[in-house]
This record gives structure tokens, C-alpha cells and sequence, in this order.
């Protein structure tokens, strides 16, 4: 499926989880595209994926991971994660790994309850529909959250170098972005075991061979 195909089905499913009670109203589309009804039932979605053979894999911001296979939403979530939900916290990021076909690797990004909070990237390890019991694993820790509960990025995507970039939100500080000494309002670039790429010659701390952007 092309991918202005499947953002074109992606905004339909976020219409109608959002509102699936009131009517859709037909988007405009290009020529040669259709505007079709896949689904309903999905609660604040927030990222999805697709993976080899056509399943789709969303986020709900609540901590669900779900799974739409063949066009139906499967009642059991790949997995469900304790997360802070507060304003745009929560499960907010989702990507598969390049060979996911033979190592069934799915990466999260979302935010740990605690005091202080805290953004996470973790990988699970699929098992059929469902995450393998006891696969979880922490790839990268980001800092402390603060007071606010807003700009917390989330997207993770692998490049075409087989790197893993992760979005981080500057947490409602301007500041952030302009700053050397935190990960807050930054593009990441790291293996997608959690290392850091070593540049030559070396950058001079483990945060600027984090920092992509």
C-alpha cells in the first residue's frame, strides 16, 4: 500500500475512533483514491505502523497497543502499558524493526509513571498478534519530565541507514531545543539496541552521539 494511501486510511481511523458515534463526513481525496469506513473502536489513537503482510499496529494513547488484521481490530492488544496518560503523555510512538520479518522486533515510545515522569523507548518481541511474555526491554531512557504535561514528541521511525530516530518534545521549554546538556526538543539517532553510533573522529559525550537534530 502506498503511503498517501495509508495516511488516507490513517485520518479515517482517527475520524471515526475520535467521533464514531457522529456521522463521517466524505473527505476529499485525489483522483484515483477512495474514502472508506475501515474501522471503529479504536480509543485515542496516536501512531500506527504497518507491518510485513498487511497487519496494521496503532497506539492508543491510554497504553493499548491494538492490531487490525484482515480489517478487523482484534479484541486482545499486542500489548497494554502502565503509562501516564496526563495531556499528550502516554503510548505515543510505534515502529517496527527493518527485519522485523525474521526477528518480530516492536519498538514503543511512551511515557513512565512516576514522580517525575519519564518518556521510554521500548522493544517487545512479537509472538503471533500478541507481545512475548517477559520481552520487554528498555532501549532508552529519556529525562525527567516536568510540570508540563504537553509537547512530549513521540515518533520513531527507522531510516534507511537501519538507524532508530526518535522525536523528543522540548516539554513546553523553548529552551530546550537550543540547549546541549539535555535530549529535550531533539532528533535522536541511535542503534536500534539502544547503543550509540560511534562517529569518527568521536563526538566528545554520549548525549552528542544521541543527537541527530
Amino acid at each position: 500500500m502506498c503511503i498517501r494511501k495509508r495516511l488516507i486510511v490513517w485520518c479515517t481511523i482517527m475520524v471515526v475512533s475520535v467521533s464514531a458515534a457522529a456521522a463521517v463526513n466524505a473527505a476529499t481525496v485525489p483522483a484515483g483514491f477512495s474514502d472508506t469506513q475501515l474501522l471503529n473502536g479504536l480509543t485515542r489513537p496516536t501512531a500506527m505502523a504497518f507491518a510485513p503482510g498487511g497487519r496494521l499496529f496503532v497506539c492508543e494513547q491510554d497504553g493499548n497497543l491494538r492490531v487490525i488484521k484482515k480489517g478487523v481490530l482484534l479484541e486482545a492488544p499486542f500489548v497494554t502499558l502502565a503509562v501516564d496518560s496526563t495531556g499528550e503523555r502516554g503510548l505515543l510512538g510505534i515502529a517496527l524493526d527493518p527485519d522485523f520479518a525474521s526477528n518480530k522486533f516492536v519498538y514503543v515510545y511512551h511515557t513512565v509513571p512516576g514522580s517525575p515522569p519519564h518518556n521510554r523507548i521500548t522493544r517487545f518481541t512479537a509472538n503471533g498478534d500478541t507481545a512475548a511474555a517477559g520481552s520487554a526491554r528498555v532501549i532508552l531512557d529519556l529525562d525527567p519530565l516536568g510540570y508540563a504535561t504537553s509537547h512530549n514528541g513521540g515518533a520513531i521511525h527507522f531510516g534507511r541507514d537501519g538507524m532508530l530516530y526518535a522525536a523528543v518534545g522540548e516539554n513546553k521549554n523553548e529552551a530546550n531545543s537550543q540547549s546541549l546538556t539535555t535530549l529535550f526538543g531533539k532528533i535522536l539517532r541511535i542503534n536500534k539496541d539502544g547503543t550509540i553510533l560511534q562517529t569518527t573522529p568521536p563526538r566528545l559525550t554520549v548525549f552528542q552521539e544521541r543527537r541527530w537534530a
